[in-house]
């Protein structure tokens, strides 16, 4: 398996922000990733999974613990007419590309989402009005508490906006399973390419991001809206700003630091709860040594 020391984690995120990790691992199998998280938790050593890079912030201080990239384990295969099968590393892009050339409908809605089957699972992510949730049959995970690999239904995982009862400092996602619709092959693809195309259009996609920073606060109130009508978009801090297409990224001009891109949320979330009176959490996970001035970022209470 490979392994660096003291690897530059920013190269491997979305944002390319992030200082060094202690150890990162690049498992080729699933097989590789189980025996590596026996040994991790036989050893009690600390760990944290990377997959995209997206959807997080790495502390630019480093990451004392061993991290594990799954962007290798990319296996994807149909095994029944109306089932997907894909490791955990597959690039949810490339989930949905699949689905629509074995005519099979259901995952049009992830192609716009830069994140791998794994995390697309554990946060329930979606778009277009769909999420993993509405597709999932089941997910295969490495339990780190009892060492034992399982496999647990849809129902079994309590599915939520952005979240399930998934713990990511406990399960590792090894592959899912998804139950699509058979449909006309021609359809799927041009809703799939609409959704990647209104990406395009919609999103910061040629400067670092993350993704979407801070989870909409209700049903009915998008934060990208409510961060737009405060006038969020002229904000900077640094080397971070929030970006002129879609005032719900935060975007890296060049050098930005994690403090500064934390510095920018903050003021972000003031600025709509003081025209709106609503709090903004964040959607982005974290890892790495952070203040706690700067942790109080993901439990606002402005």
């Amino acid at each position: 398996m490979e392994e660096q020391r003291d690897a530059p984690l920013w190269r491997h995120t979305t944002l390319k922000i992030g200082g060094d990790a202690k150890r990162l691992c690049h498992p080729s199998t699933l097989r590789e990733l189980t025996d590596l998280m026996e040994q991790l938790r036989s050893a009690g050593e600390p760990w944290f999974i990377l997959g995209g890079g997206s959807n997080l912030l790495v502390s630019s201080a480093g990451v004392e613990k061993t991290v594990i990239r799954t962007t290798q384990l990319k296996d994807i295969s149909s095994p029944e007419p109306t089932i997907i099968q894909a490791d955990a590393g597959t690039r949810l892009p490339h989930l949905a590309k699949y689905a629509a050339s074995l005519g099979l409908a259901g995952l049009e809605f992830s192609v716009g989402i830069p994140g791998t089957v794994g995390g697309g699972v554990i946060m329930n992510a979606g778009a277009h009005h769909s999420s993993m949730s509405n597709v999932l049959e089941e997910v295969t995970v490495f339990d780190s508490s009892t060492g034992e690999i399982v496999t647990l239904k849809k129902e079994e995982l309590g599915f939520e906006y952005r979240k399930c009862k998934l713990d990511p400092s406990v399960h590792v996602v090894l592959s899912a399973r998804f139950r699509l619709d058979p449909q006309n092959k021609e359809e799927i693809e041009k809703l799939t390419k609409q959704n990647e195309d209104y990406r395009w259009k919609t999103q910061p996609l040629n400067w670092p991001n993350a993704g979407s920073t801070f989870k909409n606060p209700e049903p009915t109130k998008a934060a990208g809206m409510l961060l737009d009508q405060s006038g969020a978009k002229n904000m900077k801090e640094g080397a971070a700003a929030v970006s002129a297409v879609h005032a719900n990224f935060v975007i890296n001009m060049g050098g930005a630091t994690s403090s500064e891109v934390i510095s920018l949320m903050q003021k972000m979330q003031e600025r709509v709860y003081e025209k709106f009176q609503l709090n903004l959490h964040p959607e982005w996970k974290t890892v790495g040594h952070f203040s706690d001035s700067e942790k109080a970022v993901w439990n606002n209470k402005t």
